[in-house]
């Protein structure tokens, strides 16, 4: 049985409630993902991530606590949230922070909820050279960060004149960016036949019987 929109917000308003204890740095990102999606968008990443069930409103509070612990960056990963990928590995991925400190700001992300293995880190210099490359930066900084325990680490470019301070990205800007920095499949290089040319051969003289 679907949730009524009432239903929804007052577990929405749960949720902010908790994710309003974290750092600030952390905070927005996470609201933002929340905040972003619709109702039924929001009922689906809920029961997608068994956070409710049909008989939920006739629980405790407990378990409601237990339903608000669960990580937003795991379902990313799983592609039950919405994101804007730039590139991936065997134990990682690169996505957009849609609340960005600055233009090209990303996230890494541990595959592994609770370990952020040196592949991440490989990832991230990958990530950060290609930003350095085709926005031109005057530096980019790599942080680590963790969320609900999440392990990920932070790709923020500072600009010249600019200052660090975190705002809402448009759906449009971020696509743009997405298209600009998401890894590129590499080109196939195709042997070339090497051409013999008929003037440059040797002259053979001719034979007569």
């Amino acid at each position: 049985m679907p949730l009524s929109s009432g239903q929804l917000k007052q577990i929405k308003e749960q949720l902010l409630k908790q994710i309003s204890q974290l750092p600030e740095n952390q905070r927005e990102s996470i609201k933002a993902q929340i905040l972003g999606m619709n109702d039924a968008q929001f009922e689906q990443f809920l029961r997608q991530n068994k956070m409710i069930k049909d008989n939920d409103f006739e629980e405790d509070e407990q378990n409601t606590e237990d339903k608000e612990q669960k990580c937003i960056f795991c379902s990313i990963i799983e592609g039950k949230v919405p994101s804007y990928k730039l590139d991936e590995n065997k134990s990682s991925v690169a996505i957009l922070e849609i609340n960005p400190l600055s233009k090209g700001h990303s996230l890494i992300l541990s595959k592994n909820h609770d370990n952020l293995p040196n592949s991440a880190f490989s990832l991230a210099n990958k990530v950060a050279k290609r930003i350095k490359s085709r926005l031109k930066p005057e530096e980019v900084k790599i942080e680590n960060s963790k969320v609900f325990g999440h392990e990920s680490i932070q790709i923020i470019p500072v600009y010249k004149n600019e200052k660090l301070e975190k705002k809402k990205a448009t759906e449009e800007e971020l696509v743009l960016l997405k298209d600009k920095l998401k890894s590129k499949p590499k080109k196939k290089r195709e042997k070339k036949a090497r051409q013999v040319s008929v003037s440059n051969l040797p002259k053979v003289p001719r034979r007569f019987p």
